[in-house]
């Protein structure tokens, strides 16, 4: 795998115009080579963290770490650090070397049909990587195209857009029930032996080695209606037939100062006669149901002005007794010095605000005050490096007591993210509740760490999708950029002849690859020398 190390030459004259910021990520990543050079790996990944916590857009460091997350066989992890490059570097052939290295993590993994798209990507990138253009036939002499034969069940049809395809292409199936039926499931099996099944996510599969019969099974649907006539509010349910069994997730929107009170869902017909919603999910009986909602007034909660920082609140528009909460962020170098909540009504009158901002609403409208004073004390907030299925992203590394720290996560490929779990650093037991997407920082150093689990169902094919559009997004971008890069080179090199004419025969031969599948497959099983991959380059940068 390519791996960057750079040693900077210090100019006298220029020492001192260096941020101390640039030298810091700069060490940090020297500090992160040496442990990734003796197979400290966990050392190695702190410290690459570290340059990014200092410089975000640390092409370098993002690198790295994305070779040492393959070097631990963490190829999940890795294609993910290594697509983040794309985003963060304008150089067209570290793009290409990232594109390589993502396309060598799914290799690792047998994954021969999307590692040779990405190939084709890197190729684009840049013409000249002969690495890229080894492995892209390494893969597609193990790529082999099998038939899809749909069957069409009673009570609905089913579409598969492929006739045929790769071994690791991903089939997306549609579906078209009868009136009054709804898809139980999809189908997948081999053509020639039934009792081999296909394992179907949400509406898609992975097309194995063998040819395959697709088909599907339609159940009895009962409608989801919508009563007419809510007052002061609308609702809307994310199905309107489902399956005896299936969830039915619901939403409400208040109109001008309402909220939501409760939903309530009823067999049609019989309002006495409800089924149970659990906040704003139920699961459809076996007869068809309508679905209503009550609003009430809501309260109003409004910001006083404040200087050296911002405040704002998780909501609004909210009921008596409802929790909100409150997000601080101070300004560089001050800190919360107090926080109240004080009702429009009775001056006198305030709700007891948490040491994690949170309050409960009064029977009024209210305001929130706060001021901020210079910061005496600022806590490490650091992000757990050893998690399973995915990690999560910091905006900060460090914080004042009380203020509010915005979490992201990124979870990998087939995961989806739970929930997160927030710690005191070297001691697991005292925890500190996260917010949603937020926690409110305690005056002791924490560990950010996440719970990331399987995905299954609809989600995991959810996600597949964004995948495949961001990588397609991807693919546009990348494109455009070579094109450009192309014409600036043709430009500046048009003394260099023999140098243009290795660029077109590359251009030329990844041509050939796309354009003649069937000849190059033949080319590569005459030559009979491919017999393993290049998943590595030795090269140190």
């Amino acid at each position: 795998m390519k791996r960057f190390s750079k040693y900077l030459i210090i100019i006298a004259f220029l020492c001192f115009a260096l941020p101390v910021s640039a030298q810091s990520d700069e060490k940090a990543i020297r500090k992160g080579n040496r442990h990734y050079k003796s197979g400290n790996y966990e050392e190695a990944i702190s410290q690459y963290r570290e340059a990014l916590n200092i410089r975000p857009n640390n092409a370098k460091a993002q690198f790295n770490l994305g070779d040492v997350y393959y070097a631990k066989q963490s190829y999940d992890t890795a294609y993910t650090e290594f697509q983040k490059v794309l985003e963060i570097s304008p150089d067209a052939k570290l793009k290409s070397d990232a594109l390589f290295n993502m396309g060598n993590c799914l290799l690792a993994q047998d994954k021969f049909y999307d590692a040779y798209n990405i190939y084709k990507v890197s190729l684009k990138m840049n013409p000249d990587n002969g690495n890229a253009l080894y492995n892209l036939e390494y893969c597609r002499a193990h790529l082999v195209k099998s038939k899809i034969w749909v069957v069409q069940p009673e009570n609905g049809r089913v579409e598969a857009k492929e006739k045929e395809a790769f071994n690791g292409q991903r089939i997306t199936l549609t579906s078209q029930p009868d009136e009054d039926y709804a898809l139980s499931q999809y189908m997948v099996v081999r053509a020639d032996n039934q009792q081999v099944t296909v394992d179907v996510s949400g509406s898609s599969f992975i097309m194995p080695k063998f040819d395959v019969a697709v088909s599907a099974e339609f159940k009895k649907a009962h409608k989801v209606e919508i009563e007419k006539n809510i007052k002061n509010g609308s609702v809307r349910a994310d199905r309107q037939r489902a399956i005896e069994g299936q969830q039915v997730k619901l939403e409400a929107q208040g109109e001008n100062d309402f909220v939501l009170d409760k939903f309530k869902v009823y067999r049609t017909g019989s309002p006495n006669d409800t089924v149970q919603v659990n906040k704003d999910v139920f699961q459809m009986p076996n007869f068809d149901v309508t679905v209503t909602a009550t609003f009430r007034t809501a309260l109003r909660v409004s910001i006083d002005s404040v200087a050296n920082g911002t405040i704002s609140v998780t909501d609004s528009l909210v009921k008596q007794g409802d929790n909100v909460g409150i997000i601080v962020k101070p300004d560089k170098g001050f800190q919360l010095g107090d926080l109240r909540v004080v009702s429009n009504r009775d001056a006198t009158e305030s709700a007891p605000v948490g040491d994690d901002n949170m309050f409960q609403m009064l029977d009024s409208d209210v305001t929130v005050k706060a001021e901020f004073v210079e910061a005496t004390d600022y806590y490490k907030v650091q992000p757990d490096t050893t998690l399973k299925g995915g990690h999560v992203l910091l905006d900060q590394t460090e914080a004042t007591r009380r203020e509010t720290v915005t979490l992201r996560n990124a979870p990998e490929p087939g995961y989806q993210f739970k929930e997160y779990v927030i710690h005191q650093v070297g001691d697991t037991a005292v925890k500190v509740q996260p917010l949603g997407n937020f926690f409110t920082m305690p005056d002791f150093d924490v560990e950010v760490s996440a719970i990331f689990e399987k995905s299954e169902g609809e989600n995991q094919d959810q996600q597949q999708q964004q995948q495949d559009q961001q990588q397609q997004d991807q693919q546009e971008q990348e494109q455009q950029q070579d094109q450009q890069q192309n014409q600036d080179q043709q430009q500046q090199q048009q003394n260099q002849q023999q140098q243009q004419m290795s660029k077109e025969d590359a251009q030329r031969m990844l041509d050939a690859l796309e354009n003649q599948e069937k000849k190059t497959m033949e080319k590569v099983n005459e030559q009979k020398v491919r017999q393993q991959p290049k998943k590595k380059s030795d090269k140190d940068w």
